[in-house]
């Protein structure tokens, strides 16, 4: 009985490891500097919450992920974030356009800054 016990024990503990050997990995490149790795980008799985940072050749990896639908927010400094819905135990490869800002957007955010700032003022003295 003691025997039979340990091997159900021991199957169903073998059964619950291999639930999650799903992985997402892939590649974040940059579009304006002909598909050339970003180093340190940022992706973050939606649903758990898990980060992971890009290494020199831009690649990241999720390991132990159980069955499911992830979405993948990418993000670097200076580009657009870009959110992506990935499969599981395929390559995902994920490209990144640099933000644009005007001027016009630019003078907003300053006129906008320098309005609180001015309205703080007048209310602390």
């Amino acid at each position: 009985m003691k025997v039979l016990l340990s091997v159900l024990l021991l199957t169903l503990s073998t059964f619950s490891f291999a639930q999650n050997t799903n992985t997402i990995s892939g590649i974040i490149t940059d579009a304006e500097s002909d598909s050339a790795p970003l180093l340190l980008a940022k992706v973050t799985l939606k649903e758990t919450g898990q980060k992971a940072l890009t290494n020199e050749t831009g690649t990241f990896s999720f390991d132990n992920l159980a069955q499911g639908t992830y979405t993948l927010v990418c993000s670097f400094t200076g580009y657009e974030t870009k959110e992506i819905v990935a499969t599981l135990n395929a390559p995902t490869d994920v490209v990144l356009h640099a933000s644009s800002l005007s001027l016009d957007d630019l003078t907003l955010a300053f006129a906008a800054s320098a309005s609180k700032t001015q309205d703080d003022a007048i209310k602390h003295n």
